[in-house]
């Protein structure tokens, strides 16, 4: 059955790692609560022969430092099965019916794994004014809080180049400094061969 409203629309849903693992033996092995390294008990001598030489001395800080971290085997804990982390994902495209190269998408990504989760929507209009050349832009809102990104991407033949920012500063300072430490910017290329 053919929506004319619906034609111009593409839906799709996700659900990717969802179960679980297993481990039939469980070993444990720790380093049995605080370990503390002293550095005063080290006494530098500079006669090669005394007991406590520098090679002598030194050697005695790498022993005591790998001492710190020698585990103790506790053992078989028997077995252990944990959720692997869930994420559910569900999107709409809409291909604009009067410009071909003119695209919307909504996406909502869910995680969940035990009792962390988050969540993330996504808005975003994608631009392909010719054949080498896309542009998108998008906002997003959820858990970590909200922002906006885009990507130009120059695909021409031989090499594939862009650049992407995922979470573009708003914010700066006096000095032009984004007052913002989310920000993720990705530059690159490839070449076809």
């Amino acid at each position: 059955m053919d929506i004319p409203v619906l034609k111009d629309f593409e839906f799709s849903v996700a659900l990717l790692d969802f179960g679980f693992i297993n481990w039939k033996n469980q070993m444990l092995a720790s380093t049995q609560g605080t370990k503390t390294f002293n550095v005063n008990q080290y006494v530098f001598n500079v006669d090669d022969n005394a007991s406590n030489s520098f090679d002598n001395e030194w050697n005695r800080i790498k022993d005591d430092i790998s001492a710190l971290y020698e585990l103790d085997d506790l053992g078989d804990q028997g077995s252990q099965t944990s959720m692997l982390g869930a994420t559910f994902n569900i999107g709409a495209l809409y291909n604009f019916p009067y410009y071909k190269g003119l695209k919307f998408g909504l996406l909502n990504t869910t995680y969940v794994a035990g009792e962390f989760a988050w969540t993330d929507f996504r808005l975003s209009a994608n631009l392909i004014p010719c054949k080498v050349v896309d542009l998108a832009v998008n906002v997003h809102t959820g858990t970590y809080g909200t922002g906006f990104g885009g990507i130009l991407n120059l695909h021409c033949p031989g090499f594939n180049l862009f650049v992407a920012a995922d979470d573009v500063p708003t914010k700066f300072s006096k000095q032009y400094v984004p007052l913002t430490s989310r920000a993720n910017v990705n530059f690159g290329i490839n070449f076809l061969f």
